[in-house]
């Protein structure tokens, strides 16, 4: 029960909100104890920003700058300070940490490295402006720009291994037959790629774990476009790194109705092209000795022929719909799948 109260509730959102909220209200109070509050309330901006490792959900972004906005107006100096110079530069931090997540297919994991830092770097002129100002420097503000800095260094570090791999694109190509494959799902049963031709067309969905923000927009993406690719009887697979039992509980906290396949030993992976080596990254966030899956989509028509590859050189761009509808309003329907 208290096993998946923690996998279906954001706790670390809600208690970093109860913090900024208390601060919050302690700064209207004039209460002895707000300059502490303070440093709890920025606290919360950290750890709001660690559950987007667990969700990356509506919830999450709204909290981000939601939060952070709280934590601005709590500082103790006059209002236009807080308006004008606290309350934008904390919403550049959430900037930082939420943008590249929700606008993936333009950001993707390569492009445009340079917006977070310069993100963070305006914001903490703004504060720094402010503390020049006012004769004491907010020094709490400061922490809410963690995790976006974080998040930042990690898509700068991993940048650089991706492009190494994009280079020689994925092992399969548009028209090759789809490799098959049999893996288990969630519930322990072996599902086999050919199974489903010739009756459906299969689209197959590489993420890199649990521990990937990016992922989890990929997964809720197709999610909320799923019923344009039932229209045409597409069957959906999604295929990740992590145990059953891993794979179970992302899908339920994401609210994923599809069926999640678990390739543990990268063997799927490798086959298709969607692995790398990050050694950093696999012994940080995602701790894989194998290596790193490349987050990648695949449609598959009913005779087994790969239709469309989304972009090894801008991993991230597929979650854009454009780029995968027209190809598949092209392919022949599958037989009715009954969901």
């Amino acid at each position: 029960m208290l096993k998946r109260f923690w996998n279906k509730t954001p706790v670390f959102t809600y208690v970093g909100l109860a913090a900024q909220l208390t601060a919050f209200v302690l700064s209207l109070l004039r209460d002895p104890w707000a300059h502490y509050a303070l440093w709890a309330a920025a606290v919360g901006s950290f750890i709001i920003g660690l559950d987007f490792q667990r969700f990356t959900g509506p919830l999450q972004y709204a909290a981000a700058f939601g939060g952070n906005m709280l934590l601005a107006l709590a500082l103790p100096y006059p209002w236009i300070e807080r308006l004008l110079l606290a309350g934008p530069a904390l919403l550049l931090f959430a900037g930082a940490l939420t943008l590249r997540q929700r606008f993936m297919h333009v950001f993707t994991y390569t492009r445009y490295l340079w917006f977070e830092p310069l993100l963070l770097l305006v914001g903490s002129g703004l504060l720094g402006l402010l503390g020049e100002l006012s004769g004491q420097w907010p020094w709490p503000a400061f922490l809410a720009a963690l995790p976006g800095l974080t998040i930042s260094a990690g898509y700068i570090q991993d940048a650089p291994h991706i492009a190494a791999q994009a280079r020689g694109g994925y092992a399969i190509r548009v028209g090759d037959p789809a490799p098959d494959f049999t893996l288990p799902n969630v519930r322990g049963e072996l599902v086999r790629l050919s199974q489903f031709f010739p009756q459906n067309p299969v689209l197959l969905l590489f993420v890199r774990g649990d521990w990937c923000p990016g992922c989890h927009m990929m997964l809720r993406t197709y999610e909320r476009y799923k019923e344009r690719f039932y229209a045409k009887n597409v069957v959906i697979l999604g295929i990740g790194p992590d145990p059953l039992g891993v794979n179970q509980a992302m899908i339920e906290r994401l609210g994923v109705s599809f069926q999640m396949l678990s390739d543990e030993t990268f063997s799927v992976i490798r086959r298709y092209g969607n692995a790398y080596q990050n050694a950093f990254l696999q012994k940080t966030a995602a701790g894989y000795d194998i290596g790193v899956p490349l987050p990648a989509a695949y449609l598959v028509d009913r005779q087994g022929i790969v239709r469309y590859i989304s972009s090894a050189e801008y991993v991230g761009e597929f979650l854009d719909p454009h780029t995968i509808f027209p190809v598949l309003e092209q392919i022949e329907a599958g037989e009715p799948l009954g969901v």
